[in-house]
């Protein structure tokens, strides 16, 4: 059986992402390709490909299954490519993934009828029973972690599937991808970068991340002299010496992070890497090793100034542990980014304030670099619960159908993302508050950043009203 896995073309707004493989689709075509089958993986989200070709591109390798992935962010182009692989050959198998698909599953084959099978969670098992399924043409009711179609068209799901612990036991094919198409440079840099995972999942369980919702807190450490072989091996054979360690807590285990840097500087790889932490997670003397063996970026989750929002976030972090965390980076030479949120359930304009003098704080430390950004609801997240609890969600609002926001100009948003608002918090209130009492002086050339990636009559327009409201409030 031939099998192509493949994500979905870039959104339209998606201007500036791009440049690193898709490791989930490529974990899943190793393991099918260990247990001898044709598989191949397609990639129009960082090649580029618009709809015409992407499909094109899939059935010219004639396959007999077909698996999506796609953020929420590219999930309307990743159905507009099922309809129209279904629509070229009705006999294929479509099975889609990854977090979006696997928190919508129901309402994905509801509403998009070309989909034959979701797969719940992480998928090398279950896509390997599957396609042994389908080519044996065996009943799929015994497959863990699926939902399906039975012949009435009802939905049907089956029993969970565990998640592996042993994730060493799913090693990459890195020839699966052209490796000669990825080129994103560490930022600020031009180090070119490959990214590469050493964990799988996270404990702690905050309210907006899709990550804790996907994987519910199961962390699994890979083997760090593996990790770092892994590592050498794509600096030997490909010629990388940059990193995005794509963890979504790099520091999560002290011990496994100090392996991985020891072992990094007993091998003289002499590389740069980025790294995603918690500020709770790091002291001294783990940011000095950090730095010696190559660390050179590092950004942590803030998300607010408030202890009272942190809460209701489950952030479990205080704000002073993130000045802390901050000081000791730049003192250790790592280039520091900070990120906030606004517009978190219920904040108040005091909350709002915490934030604010957090950030003025961080900004006066040396190469510590905070920035904010609106609240994005996302499938699955308890911040989706509050969203539909409040009525901050439209009540026909359908995570797999056309949607489009009313300010996604003004949150810097995908037009097809929903944002958290509610009276007295709109958008353009909140943008000019935190414009205003963070002083920034950068808003022209921002402006003009935004008009540089203006394509059409319609988009312009938008962005002039935008402009109009936004100075106006």
């Amino acid at each position: 059986m031939k099998i192509i896995l493949s994500t979905s073309p870039r959104a339209d707004s998606d201007l500036e992402r791009g440049g690193l493989p898709f490791l989930g689709i490529g974990y899943i075509a190793s393991y099918l390709k260990k247990h001898n089958y044709d598989a191949e993986i397609k990639d129009p989200h960082n090649l580029n490909w618009k709809k015409e070709k992407t499909v094109n591109e899939i059935l010219k390798s004639n396959p007999d299954i077909v698996g999506i992935t796609t953020t929420t962010d590219n999930r309307l182009k990743a159905i507009e490519i099922i309809r129209e692989l279904k629509k070229k050959k009705p006999s294929l198998i479509i099975v889609t993934g990854g977090p979006h698909f696997a928190l919508t599953a129901r309402n994905a084959l509801k509403k998009v009828k070309e989909i034959d099978y979701v797969v719940k969670a992480e998928a090398e098992i279950t896509m390997k029973e599957l396609a042994d399924a389908i080519k044996n043409k065996k009943d799929p009711t015994k497959i863990k972690g699926i939902f399906y179609r039975d012949n009435k068209g009802g939905i049907l799901e089956t029993q969970d599937r565990e998640m592996e612990i042993d994730i060493d036991k799913f090693p990459l094919c890195w020839d699966l991808f052209d490796m000669d198409k990825y080129h994103r440079n560490i930022d600020g840099t031009n180090i070119r970068a490959i990214g590469v995972v050493s964990s799988r999942g996270c404990p702690n369980r905050c309210a907006y991340c899709v990550n804790a919702a996907f994987r519910k807190g199961l962390l699994r450490l890979r083997d760090p002299i593996k990790f770092v072989d892994e590592v050498e091996f794509l600096k030997n054979k490909y010629g990388f010496k940059g990193f995005d360690f794509w963890d979504d807590t790099l520091t999560i285990s002290r011990k496994h992070i100090k392996t991985i840097c020891e072992e990094i500087l007993k091998r003289e790889l002499n590389i740069k890497w980025y790294a995603r932490a918690r500020v709770n997670t790091v002291d001294k003397e783990l940011l000095q090793l950090m730095r010696k063996a190559g660390c050179i970026r590092i950004s942590y989750g803030v998300e607010s100034g408030s202890p009272k929002i942190l809460k209701i976030i489950r952030k479990n972090i205080t704000p002073e542990q993130a000045l802390k965390a901050a000081e000791l980076s730049s003192e250790a030479g790592i280039t520091t980014y900070l990120n906030f949120m606004v517009n978190l359930p219920y904040e108040t304009w005091d909350d709002l304030r915490m934030t604010v003098d957090l950030m003025k704080r961080l900004r006066k430390i040396k190469n510590v670099y905070p920035a904010y950004g609106f609240t994005i609801i996302y499938p699955g997240t308890e911040m989706e619960e509050i969203a539909k609890r409040e009525g901050w969600l439209p009540k026909n609002f359908s995570w797999n159908e056309p949607y489009r926001s009313e300010k996604y100009k003004i949150a810097g948003i995908d037009p097809s993302l929903p944002y958290m608002e509610w009276p007295g918090a709109e958008l353009e209130r909140v943008k000019a508050f935190m414009a205003r009492n963070l002083k920034s002086k950068n808003i022209i050339s921002k402006g003009i950043k935004k008009i540089s990636k203006v394509r059409s009559l319609k988009e312009l327009k938008d962005l002039i009203k935008t402009g109009i409201r936004y100075f106006k409030k």
